[in-house]
């Protein structure tokens, strides 16, 4: 596959191991920005279009790695369930473990570090907004495409839905992708990057590992959603209902 700058990112990242940690390198959004040219996203990042070719354009010849799996050929349903497994169950993890990290290290570093009342209300907005945004897909969206699967199959009858066509529960997920997104960009700006002060003690900088954290898997997470499981969904809907 020849890598064109006028490729979508997010199919770059979809098609070749090794894509999404370049673009992360490069400060590139592969996820809520996943729709844009390569050409464009560099231009957006700052960065040269010849250096990200070169770095994909290696990693497209390397040896991928024993643990890749290509979710463009695997079942709908097996990305459903890694998706569950992975990513559903660590953010839920991380959110548990940074509420109380995030309001212990704004109480006693807050008059020194006016930042912290902001990042701690930022993360309290997102909390909430994951939190809701996950259950809208295990409870309706999730089971849909497992169902529609099953029917294109010959397993199952078509699945009933309350939204007409699931372009509308994902036009819905979407934006609440760009949302979570944004407040993860607003909290990275607000901590200079994750950048640690010299006054910090160990819950402040374990606080600003776990937000780190939780903004890596969470790119990878939205990545798998916006430029794999949500197009793949709506092309089987429209091949299954003709």
């Amino acid at each position: 596959m020849t890598i064109e700058i006028t490729r979508r990112v997010g199919d770059l990242a979809a098609e070749i191991p090794g894509a999404t940690r370049v673009f992360q390198k490069m400060g590139i959004d592969y996820c809520c920005g996943g729709e844009r040219s390569l050409e464009k996203a560099c231009l957006d990042a700052g960065v040269a279009v010849q250096t990200v070719l070169q770095e994909l354009r290696a990693a497209q010849e390397a040896e991928p790695s024993v643990n890749h799996v290509d979710w463009t050929t695997q079942s709908l349903s097996a990305l459903v369930a890694h998706i569950l497994r992975k990513h559903h169950v660590f953010t839920r993890g991380q959110l548990e473990l940074i509420a109380p990290l995030s309001e212990k290290v704004r109480s006693v570093h807050g008059e020194g570090h006016p930042e912290l009342a902001r990042i701690h209300q930022l993360f309290q907005a997102l909390e909430q907004e994951l939190r809701l945004h996950m259950q809208k897909e295990e409870m309706v969206l999730f089971p849909y495409v497992e169902q529609m699967e099953k029917q294109q199959e010959g397993t199952a009858a078509a699945p009933g839905s309350c939204f007409g066509t699931v372009r509308n529960p994902v036009r819905v997920m979407i934006m609440e992708h760009d949302n979570a997104g944004d407040v993860l960009k607003q909290i990275r700006t607000l901590s200079s990057d994750y950048t640690v002060p010299p006054d910090a003690c160990m819950s402040f900088r374990k606080l600003y590992d776990e937000l780190q954290a939780l903004e890596q898997d969470l790119f990878q997470h939205i990545h798998l959603e916006n430029n794999i499981l949500f197009p793949r969904a709506i092309e089987m809907e429209e091949k299954v209902s003709h």
